[in-house]
């Protein structure tokens, strides 16, 4: 069996990771754009100069199944571009086959994950113990989303609240 491959959020970029883990790393161009800090962007230089890490978009179809799956769980409030970027890569390369685990400390990202059937790995924090499914909604009126770029309500302007649906185990 292949040794799993690794997708990076923002994390494990600041904290140089690929640079001390000889495993196959990738990420996405918003997580490298999120590294600004000169030792990150040196880090980032150096692995993917040492071929440790590669920088790849996910295709359109991989972030269109990820952002739905987001809505169903009600994460879409809570989670930004680059979470969604990096759960469309590692959703593209599980489609391909490959034992995949992402190294990020995003609880949110944490939950879609667990929703995805996909691993993680926290760096910095124990990572969440149950995948917890949530409702959008307005909590002055009532209106429930299900528009993965709504964050406010459309009826009567007060921001979006998720509230929790229920509760599963995580996987890591």
């Amino acid at each position: 069996m292949a040794p799993p491959i690794y997708v990076l959020d923002t994390t494990a970029l600041i904290a140089r990771w690929p640079l001390y883990t000889p495993v196959r790393a990738y990420t996405t161009p918003l997580v490298v754009a999120e590294a600004k800090d000169p030792d990150s962007r040196e880090g980032v230089e150096t692995a993917t100069a040492l071929g440790r890490l590669q920088v790849v978009e996910a295709p359109m179809e991989a972030a269109q199944a990820v952002r739905r799956e987001a809505v169903r769980q009600g994460l879409q409030v809570s989670l930004s571009e680059t979470d969604l970027s990096v759960a469309a890569l590692a959703w593209h390369m599980k489609r391909l086959g490959h034992e995949v685990i992402v190294v990020t400390d995003d609880y949110a990202l944490q939950n879609l994950l667990t929703a995805l059937g996909i691993r993680f790995q926290p760096l910095r924090t124990r990572g969440i113990k149950e995948r917890r499914s949530y409702i959008v909604r307005c909590p002055a009126c009532g209106y429930v989303s299900r528009d993965p770029d709504e964050k406010t309500c459309p009826r009567c302007g007060t921001p979006l609240r998720r509230y929790p649906r229920r509760r599963r185990r995580a996987t890591k």
